[in-house]
């Protein structure tokens, strides 16, 4: 797969280390169908996914599918491990799993044995019929969806290094999605309700994990928040650890919501940049299945990819998970 705009140098780069029957390029996610096919057929047992969170996204859920309808036909397929090359903008999942640059993994795999490799499984999160491992309704979405359209002015050049590194994100941030939400005083209302058996916990630094009376039908949360974002890992893009309870509890994903001001968050930049950020307008909740509903129109994305706007979301951990190359020590 190819992250919105890889360069072909990098492509020439990773051809030199890779034969090339074993490299796949496509450019849309409809491109990638009949390769995904053939990967799957060839049984490999680990599959690098050039791009961004995004990809890796659309990747393993095409292959989750595909693998589901090939044996209902009679097939005894596996889904393969999963890798990442740091080729996309945000990298969350490879930021938290420290993935090397570019070709680093490919490096590292020719120099390590395999019990050397280590890899870390993940739950997957289901909302609309995708997998995901984070997404949101509120001001998440609405920055993400600033920084695409910045990124989508500019293909070559200086501009283009600009706009797909952290500083691009900043400019977008500042020049449009700031702009749209003091001055227009974003604000969302959002109801969060319990859909699971299992029970419900708050937790935050400070107290821990705290087992909530809350019911399966019952309110979780029920007022303004700046976002209603959920997650079973820890980095957003950027080492930006915006969801530092996501992997505390297997089985379960972080639904955070914040009812704080824009301006607040800026003064609190660095608390919420490494994950320790706690106050309370902060929620921090871990649950497992949730319905999220607003009364207007939201932004709304998932995996780092923008989808719009919703009213109202259902959001469930999925009993899918998988194993994700990791390169921490």
């Amino acid at each position: 797969m190819k992250a919105r705009k890889v360069r072909q140098s990098t492509l020439d780069m990773i051809s030199r280390h890779v034969d090339v029957d074993d490299i796949y390029i496509t450019r849309t996610v409809e491109q990638s169908d009949q390769s995904l096919d053939d990967i799957i057929r060839k049984r490999y047992p680990l599959v690098l996914s050039g791009g961004g969170d995004g990809t890796a996204m659309r990747v393993i859920e095409q292959m989750r599918r595909k693998v589901e309808r090939l044996n209902a036909e009679g097939g005894d397929y596996q889904l393969p491990k999963y890798g990442l090359l740091k080729l996309g903008t945000g990298n969350g999942w490879a930021g938290l799993l420290q993935t090397p640059r570019k070709v680093g993994p490919i490096w590292a795999l020719r120099r390590l044995h395999d019990h050397e490799l280590r890899f870390t499984p993940f739950n997957m999160m289901e909302s609309e019929g995708r997998l995901f491992h984070f997404g949101g309704m509120g001001v998440d979405a609405l920055i993400l969806n600033d920084y695409i359209d910045v990124k989508n002015k500019f293909t070559t050049g200086f501009m283009w290094k600009v706009v797909n590194s952290l500083l691009g994100y900043l400019i977008a941030l500042i020049a449009r999605s700031i702009p749209k939400t003091i001055f227009k005083k974003f604000a969302v209302y959002v109801k969060v309700t319990n859909l699971s058996d299992e029970p419900v916990y708050r937790i935050n630094h400070t107290n821990g994990v705290e087992e909530l009376p809350i019911k399966k039908g019952e309110v979780i949360y029920d007022g303004r928040s700046l976002i209603a974002g959920f997650a079973t890992t820890e980095n957003y893009g950027f080492n930006l650890k915006a969801y530092p309870f996501a992997c505390v509890k297997p089985g379960y994903c972080q639904l955070r919501l914040a009812d704080v001001t824009v301006p607040h968050v800026l003064r609190l930049a660095k608390t919420v940049w490494i994950g320790t950020w706690e106050e309370p307008g902060v929620h921090d909740f871990l649950v497992k299945h949730i319905r999220i509903e607003s009364k207007v129109d939201v932004p709304f994305q998932l995996g780092g990819d923008p989808e719009g706007y919703r009213r109202a979301v259902e959001v469930k951990v999925s009993d899918y998970t998988v194993e994700m190359l990791d390169f921490r020590r």
